[in-house]
């Protein structure tokens, strides 16, 4: 027997629930700390490297702004949370954009606009690129059912207040480097590429259905330029990424346990 499970035995049974759920937390962050620090020691220098460009997020207008946006709607739409990707991922997102300058950047589902936002604000600072977002939303008052019937059933609900557009909380001096097509990824993405005719950074967040995932990795892998990258969102949702890895055999690893890169290396 373990000396953990003898102490945890020992504990009062009131105390135990407790001691449970503090030692899952710890192991979850244990696990976080171990995949991220293989994130960061693949895409960066050091990890003071990433750090400066963490800084730089911190101290920007980037959290006022989404904390700004996520009191309005609570107050438009009457609902807690602000649907999107959280501000951790957010900063690593902004930090990889930096990290790479890209001239090219395609991200796939906006929502409102929180990691838009992110890559926006990164493409400012490098003075250079372009972010072109494709888009099919789910408004706060459309019937969720039915976006599951025109979508997959397995969508989580992520919504934008009615009357705003995908990534509505993004300030008007920072949408000259951005280009939004409404639709969905499976009719918008191959025009797109087809037009650009290159991908330098892709950011797979839309419809988390196996079938959407792997055309998306598919379809960017193909066009993504040497030492390009691919961020997915929601690769816990089915086994999409790690079929794609095995069968492509790409470099590739985890940001978080939820959120997955590939790396183009010929």
């Amino acid at each position: 027997m373990s000396i953990k499970t003898t102490l945890y035995r020992s504990l009062p049974e009131p105390v135990k629930p407790f001691a449970k759920q503090m030692y899952q937390k710890l192991a979850n962050q244990t696990a976080y700390n171990e995949l991220h620090s293989e994130f960061v020691d693949h895409f960066f220098e050091s990890e003071s490297e990433y750090l400066t460009y963490v800084d730089e997020f911190n101290e920007g207008p980037a959290v006022e702004l989404r904390n700004e946006a996520f009191e309005k709607y609570q107050q438009l739409t009457g609902k807690d949370g602000l649907s999107g990707i959280g501000l951790d991922a957010s900063r690593d997102y902004y930090a990889v954009t930096r990290k790479m300058s890209p001239q090219t950047v395609i991200e796939t589902g906006v929502c409102n606009g929180v990691s838009t936002l992110s890559i926006l604000l990164a493409l400012r600072e490098n003075e250079k690129g372009t972010l072109y977002s494709i888009d099919y939303p789910l408004r706060a008052d459309e019937s969720l059912e039915e976006f599951r019937q025109e979508t997959f059933e397995g969508y989580g609900g992520a919504a934008i207040p009615s009357d705003k557009q995908p990534g509505w909380i993004i300030p008007s001096e920072l949408r000259t480097q951005w280009d939004l097509t409404l639709g969905k990824s499976q009719r918008e993405l191959p025009r797109l590429v087809t037009e650009l005719n290159t991908v330098e950074l892709f950011i797979h967040d839309s419809e988390h259905s196996h079938p959407c995932m792997m055309f998306e990795y598919e379809l960017a892998y193909e066009w993504l330029e040497k030492e390009g990258v691919i961020l997915s969102d929601d690769i816990t949702w089915n086994d999409a990424f790690s079929v794609f890895c095995d069968v492509r055999e790409p470099a590739f690893g985890r940001m978080s346990r939820n959120i997955g890169y590939i790396s183009k290396i010929e």
